[in-house]
């Protein structure tokens, strides 16, 4: 099993599902009712991709969602500070 933790890794396994199906990136656009170039965009890791239709395209060739992490309690999940809630994102200060 893969983990897919980037947009980049999304877009390889949509590529490589839909090569194995034998189907253009042009097919499966029409299949799925998107764009030739959402399709483009989304097996090169395109952090913008709407989630929708990013959805919609892996269902199509066979990719399944699921999320197998365990689900956190109270006890377990760490003490976060306003700022702590998304680490990777940057402070932007107090916007009162």
């Amino acid at each position: 099993m893969e983990f897919i933790d980037t947009p980049g890794r999304f877009g390889s396994l949509v590529r490589s599902r839909r090569q194995a199906l034998g189907i253009t990136q042009r097919d499966l656009a029409l299949a799925v009712n998107v764009g030739e170039r959402f399709i483009v965009d989304l097996e090169s890791g395109k952090p913008t991709c709407q989630l929708g239709k990013a959805l919609a395209v892996a269902k199509s060739v066979g990719i399944r969602l699921t999320d197998q992490a365990p689900v956190p309690s109270a006890d377990t999940l760490p003490d976060l500070g306003p700022g702590d809630a998304y680490p990777d994102l940057p402070d932007l200060g107090d916007e009162a």
